[in-house]
This record gives structure tokens, sequence and C-alpha cells, in this order.
């Protein structure tokens, strides 16, 4: 009896075809769910990314605002407009990426009727659509706060992109993970919301650096990888500053750690998610 086998080399590009083959579907899918979600968001609402420029804008200027009434000098010797815009936004990049994915599953529940999408297709789009809104909105602001006065000249553009890829990563965990419980567990939404919300605005550098607040206070506070992100990223921002505090490898562990969890809490709950649906 004679077996037809192929050669090890002609194995070897059939597997790698079908595996460019899946890959370029995926990015298709993705692609298409990308434009989805920006006509639902933005297609019907004109002023709808027009607002996503305001909102942080009209929150910069309301705290920056109240910090100058309240403190007469610059936080770490960096202007006030820039740092608090290179706090509210990155911190964004975490928060709204993971809150945005939450509902991905329940909100697309009629497209899993087809073979092609799956669970992770419709959680990673919305994250990857909301840190490319993000992206462009603090671009944009950086702009029109440099043509308002305040020269922003970035020292080390790279680290900057490299901590905004942190919180965005720590961002995507987090929202694989709640994507996947919150149509299991619904009130998970509230317990996010509780524990990410305000906490976390209050404690991750955000108005403030960390050799600003008492040695006592900030022990604990460092344990918050944001915080290692933010300090980071200030300080491959402005030559004005430098962290003494931040560290690279706590803060990519955790935005490695967050990811990979994610994606597995994701594997292990996506079937029971979409049934809880």
């Amino acid at each position: 009896m004679t077996v037809n086998t192929l050669p090890l080399s002609e194995k070897t590009k059939s597997g790698m075809a079908s595996l460019i083959d899946a890959v370029s579907t995926q990015a298709r899918v993705i692609n298409a769910l990308i434009l989805r979600e920006t006509k639902t968001r933005y297609g019907e609402h004109k002023i709808g990314f027009v607002w996503a420029i305001l909102e942080p804008a009209i929150m910069v200027s309301i705290f920056v605002a109240f910090f100058a009434v309240v403190r007469s000098d610059n936080p770490g010797g960096m202007p006030l407009v820039p740092f608090m815009l290179t706090g509210l936004v990155p911190f964004s990049f975490f928060k709204d990426s993971m809150t945005q994915m939450q509902g991905a599953i329940a909100g697309n529940r009629q497209l899993f009727a087809f073979p092609q999408v799956t669970t992770f297709d419709v959680i990673i789009a919305r994250g990857i659509l909301e840190i490319v809104i993000l992206a462009s909105v603090f671009t944009i602001l950086l702009i029109l706060v440099d043509l308002g006065g305040w020269s922003i000249r970035i020292e080390r553009p790279l680290d900057v992109l490299a901590a905004l890829g942190l919180l965005s990563m720590m961002g995507l965990g987090f929202g694989f993970f709640f994507a996947s419980l919150s149509p299991v567990l619904p009130s998970s939404r509230q317990i996010s919301g509780a524990l990410f919300g305000r906490p976390l605005f209050f404690s991750s550098g955000v108005f403030f650096t960390a050799e600003s607040i008492p040695p006592f206070v900030r022990d604990y506070l460092l344990y918050n990888p944001l915080l290692h992100s933010l300090e980071l990223l200030r300080s491959g921002f402005f030559y004005e500053f430098e962290t003494t505090h931040g560290q690279w490898d706590y803060a990519l562990s955790w935005a490695v750690g967050l990811f990979a969890f994610g994606l597995l809490f994701h594997q292990a709950m996506r079937r029971r998610a979409i049934v809880g649906i």
C-alpha cells in the first residue's frame, strides 16, 4: 500500500500559506468591525469626533484653572497645561479602552451568526479603535497647546510612545477580562467602575508627581503600575523633569501580565460569554 506524502518543504509552505491566509482573513474582519464601530459611534453625529477632542480639552482647562488657584508653582518644574494634558489623556489610554471594550460582546451579538466573526475580533476592534482615537486626540491637543503659546518640545518621543503602549496594554488586558465577564456577570461593569474609576484616577499621578507626595504615601502608591507609566511618560516628554521613581521593568511586567491574563481569561470564558448574552 502506497501512502502519498508531501515533502517536508512542501508541508512547511502549505502550513505557512494557511497561516498567512488565516491571519489575513482575521485582519480583514477586524478592519471591517473597526469601520462598523466608527460608523456606529460617529456616523450619525457629525460632532462626535469633535466632542472627543473637546471633552479632554474642557477637563484640562478646568483642572488647570483649579490648580492655578490652589498653587502658584509649576509641578515638578513642568508647565501646568502640558503637565495636565500628559496626565489626563494618557490615563484615558488605560481607562477608556477598558470601558469601551466591556460591552463589545453584548453589543455585537448579531454578528456571531457569521462564522468568521469571533468574540476576540469584536473586543479587540473596540480596543484598537479607542486607542487610535485617543492617539489622534492627544496629537491634536498637543498641537493646539503649542499654538496657544506653550512650547511643546518632546525630549524622548520613543519613551512617550512606549509609556502610552504600556498604558494601552493594561487597558486591553482589563478590557478582555471585563468584556468576557460582563455577559455572564452583568454587575461586573459596576464593579469595574468602582475599582478603576475615581480610586485610580486620583492615585495614578494624573495631578501629581511621585516626588511631590510624602514618602509614607508614595511607598504605597508606587505599587500602582499606572503611576510608573505616567512618571516615565512625563520623564520622556519634558526636558524639565526626570523621574527617580518610575521603573520600566515594573510597568512592563504589569502590562504584559495583565494583557496575557486578559487573553487567557477570554479564551476560557468566550463560549460562556456568548451563551450569557
